[in-house]
């Protein structure tokens, strides 16, 4: 259903009511058999009453082979795989779905809503992977309700598990400028650049602004294509029983300047200080190549494909699987210029699902093919 970019479980049922498809699927899964394929509300049925950890494993199965066969390791920065983390929201309700869902009172009036906070890998060339999620959710007799920086936790004890000895770099928005979420970090080996903003901490931030004029030799001036880079950082800004750098960017393009502010743990110099925001720069794919490919780009993740809380985060992880998949086939090798074959994914899953809907596969090979992925640019 995500692979082919249905929409939804009424489309999909709709759409795959062939034999050919049928014998397709049976082949795909080596089930030789089975009478019948399973309809989407008894899949629904199915994945409201199994357990959401195993596929959670299964995700992070994914990524794990992706990271041993070496096929992530062009896009290290520093040694680090760069991992952004945000929430979404996905759906509104006017009434309690299901017990302890979060919600916000506006007008004085609760509107409950379903909210996701996703770590994904992403990279220069466009990927965005996803590599751990968390569905907010409140405690049983919540004295205060859950919220990013606590999913934040959350997803860094999913990590560790998961890829106990794999090294990230987290970049996280403004709203992760605390002692705490950076305590976490240092303590876990990894590396961060946050966005830093004048609200965030603003005695530190001030400090920090001191600290850059009293350090007006950390500076460095380069150009590109497209902007002009001016970087300078200041170094060693106190923050509790630790100490942080800082990291600032004034971009100018053609028509805009802007000032970009980042914490890090990196240690920063002439030679690195551009790269470095550059990475730091990487979080906004969470939102383009990320949410908002699966909101708006045949995925629909914003459609209520369940309306069972663990139908939902199992589905939910299922979608993030199907993106992963086309990922790979858009900028991996297996297809050797797909822009040029088929111009937009949109394309490419139309003539799937066709070919699935009436083409009979003659061979299915059990050995997976080896898939090399675009240099980073």
């Amino acid at each position: 259903m995500y692979l082919l970019h249905r929409g939804s479980r009424m489309q999909y049922n709709c759409e795959t009511d062939t034999r050919t498809f049928e014998a397709n699927m049976k082949k795909l899964c080596g089930q030789k058999d089975v009478d019948t394929m399973a309809h989407g509300d008894t899949v629904a049925w199915f994945l409201s009453n199994v357990s959401n950890d195993c596929f959670k494993v299964l995700l992070s199965k994914l990524i794990k082979r992706l990271i041993r066969m070496k096929a992530l390791d062009a896009f290290r920065f520093n040694g680090y795989f760069t991992v952004a983390i945000d929430g979404t929201g996905m759906h509104s309700f006017d009434k309690e779905p299901w017990p302890n869902c979060p919600y916000k009172t506006i007008n004085g009036k609760k509107i409950y809503q379903l909210y996701v906070v996703d770590a994904k890998l992403v990279t220069p060339s466009g990927l965005s992977l996803t590599i751990a999620t968390v569905c907010l959710e409140n405690e049983k007799d919540f004295k205060k309700q859950d919220c990013e920086k606590k999913a934040f936790y959350k997803l860094q004890d999913e990590i560790k598990q998961f890829y106990p000895r794999t090294k990230f770099c987290f970049l996280l928005d403004s709203l992760f400028a605390d002692r705490n979420v950076i305590s976490s970090i240092e303590k876990s080996n990894n590396k961060y650049m946050i966005m830093f903003k004048s609200g965030s901490m603003p005695e530190r931030y001030n400090e920090a602004l001191s600290l850059a004029k009293m350090q007006s030799e950390n500076k460095k001036t380069e150009k590109d294509s497209k902007e002009h880079h001016t970087v300078q950082w200041a170094e060693q800004l106190p923050l509790g029983d630790f100490k942080s750098n800082v990291l600032f960017c004034k971009t100018k393009g053609k028509e805009k300047t802007t000032i970009f502010v980042w914490l890090t743990n990196f240690s920063i110099n002439i030679y690195n200080a551009c790269q470095l925001a550059k990475g730091g720069r990487l979080r906004w794919k969470i939102e383009n190549e990320g949410f908002k490919v699966q909101k708006k780009n045949g995925y629909e993740m914003e459609h209520m494909y369940s309306r069972h809380l663990n139908g939902f985060k199992n589905l939910y992880i299922i979608l993030q699987i199907a993106h992963i998949i086309n990922q790979l086939i858009q900028h991996g090798s297996l297809i050797k210029n797909f822009k040029a074959t088929y111009q937009t994914m949109k394309n490419f899953v139309r003539r799937m699902a066709e070919s699935l809907r009436n083409n009979t596969a003659v061979y299915i090979g059990n050995t997976p093919g080896q898939i090399r992925l675009k240099a980073p640019t």
